[in-house]
């Protein structure tokens, strides 16, 4: 009897619960309390399937969220890198600008050339540095040199 009214419970779409009640208490002998049993059992059900489904729902977001903080994270180191090695690479453009520089100077201009270093080294800016290896190429003397650096240190 159980079996049969729980089957008609979660089989039948257009019967109510309150309608199965009213039934089975009108004809089944002690039918109330058979009824306050089916009633707990389907309150638990409900708990059970309210459980599960609260369950995965929080699976859910704790992966969802997970995944946010994971992204954020991953996110600020790899800007902190692609900084470091921007810093890096900016380093070593640097002194490969220096470099070529204190060559042109010493073959363009001798050691007259490579007395202007001094002042050449305290240039942090690569773009400028490479344009002052330009700029060497195409001078005539170290006066002019100088005149274009006191110029640029302005």
């Amino acid at each position: 009897m159980l079996t049969l009214l729980r089957y008609i419970a979660a089989a039948g779409k257009h019967v109510t619960l309150q309608e199965i009640i009213d039934v089975v208490g009108t004809t089944i002998p002690l039918g109330g309390a058979l009824m306050g049993t089916i009633a707990e059992e389907l309150i638990e059900q409900g708990i059970q399937k309210g459980l599960q489904k609260g369950e995965e729902i929080g699976l859910q977001k704790g992966e969802q969220i997970g995944l946010q903080k994971g992204e954020q994270i991953g996110l600020q180191k790899g800007l902190r890198q692609g900084r470091q090695l921007a810093q890096q690479g900016l380093q070593q453009a640097r002194q490969l600008a220096l470099q070529s520089i204190r060559l042109s100077l010493k073959c363009k201009f001798g050691t007259e050339g490579e007395a202007l270093m001094q002042t050449i080294t305290t240039i942090e800016d690569v773009t400028l540095l490479q344009l002052l290896a330009d700029v060497i190429e195409h001078t005539e003397n170290v006066e002019e040199l100088r005149a274009w650096l006191a110029d640029e240190a302005e």
